[in-house]
């Protein structure tokens, strides 16, 4: 991670003002990472401002940003790309940012999903699978800059990183060899009662709610469980993620997807939005996903895409327009799990492809 760091440092040393922008959710894994790098930023004398589109919607993560000081800020749209020299990415597969792509520089796209084809330039660009998550890669990155932090500061980052860690390795479960090194390098800085305390925050009354919905309308195609919960606030977004976990957890299936309308505030659009989990070590979400459409991705046991249905915002009769959604929703995703041998054969090909192809480039 040393040479990664130097090279990431050269990237940043050339701009001044940088806009770290999380896109979709603010989940604990975007705030760490984006935290880490804007403290990394200050000390290379860099203004960093993070920036999120979504409000926080779980109370859990309201807790989790209050009690570790992560500034970030929400907004409804992007700012103006001329308050910024260059913007960063962190936690999402795609570096594009609509507004600011083709008008300022992504310096820097760090992520530990699979990499997205036709992708715009990028100064640098860390990308690994064997992260469990994108904190990870940051308190690694941390541990080989050298550079020093007082003991306040040191342990908001630790704590943050730790429960962005926990949170998207699922407790740990799907943690690897390199998370456990991240964690090692932490754990003397961490704040284990606050990660506690945060972790321990009920749900919402609306999140139980939805969670009953999707009790009642789950039903199996196959080995997938698939449950619509109809429309859901923006506020109350991460509840659907919350939802699949507890699916997969409780219910004795291999693989589950929840999904719903989501409603932007003052009834400025809809969303198509849907979490996918799986217990399937062999099962590529990425390419399921992306089977559906561009919006979305996965990585091994989550994913997750979205469709915009703004058109629809003006709809007359909601419940025909869910109805709507839902059937084409379920035939969509009874498809990908009928397709789901042909799409493991074209993983297996492209596999061998590259193995073949890094052979001829002695790269084997």
């Amino acid at each position: 991670m040393k040479e990664s760091y130097k090279a990431i440092e050269a990237a940043l040393k050339q701009y001044s003002r940088i806009a770290i922008i999380i896109k979709g959710s603010p989940d604990p894994d975007a705030l760490a990472s984006s935290f880490v790098l804007k403290k990394i930023c200050e000390k290379l004398s860099i203004k960093a401002q993070i920036i999120a589109t979504s409000e926080l919607s779980l109370p859990q993560n309201r807790l989790f940003v209050k009690k570790t000081g992560i500034p970030v800020e929400f907004v409804k749209s992007m700012p103006e790309s001329d308050k910024f020299d260059a913007y960063a990415v962190l936690d999402h597969q795609s570096s594009r940012v609509e507004g600011l792509t083709g008008a300022i520089p992504c310096v820097l796209h760090i992520d530990h999903h699979a990499k997205v084809s036709g992708e715009n330039h990028v100064d640098y660009e860390m990308l690994r699978e064997d992260a469990g998550s994108t904190s990870t890669m940051l308190a690694l990155l941390l541990r080989d800059s050298g550079l020093e932090f007082d003991e306040e500061t040191m342990r908001s980052m630790s704590t943050a990183l730790a429960y962005g860690i926990q949170t998207d390795t699922d407790r740990y479960m799907h943690a690897d060899r390199i998370d456990y090194d991240a964690v090692s390098y932490i754990t003397d800085y961490v704040d284990s009662d606050l990660i506690m305390k945060i972790s321990n925050v009920p749900l919402s009354d609306k999140a139980i709610s939805l969670l009953w919905k999707a009790l009642e309308n789950q039903f199996m195609y196959k080995d997938w469980l698939i449950s619509g919960i109809g429309f859901v606030g923006e506020t109350h977004r991460d509840s659907i993620a919350i939802i699949a976990d507890f699916l997969l957890q409780k219910m004795d299936v291999p693989t589950v997807i929840v999904f719903a309308v989501i409603e932007k505030k003052d009834h400025q659009g809809l969303m198509l939005d849907a979490s996918f989990r799986s217990i399937r070590e062999n099962l590529n979400l990425n390419d399921i996903i992306k089977e559906i459409t561009t919006k979305g991705g996965g990585r091994k046991y989550k994913g997750a895409f979205q469709v915009n249905l703004d058109y629809f915002v003006h709809a007359p009769d909601r419940d025909l327009l869910w109805q709507l959604v839902q059937q084409t929703t379920v035939e969509i995703l009874k498809k990908r799990r009928d397709g789901i041998y042909m799409t493991e054969l074209r993983g297996f090909y492209n596999r061998i492809r590259d193995r073949i192809n890094g052979m001829f480039n002695g790269e084997d």
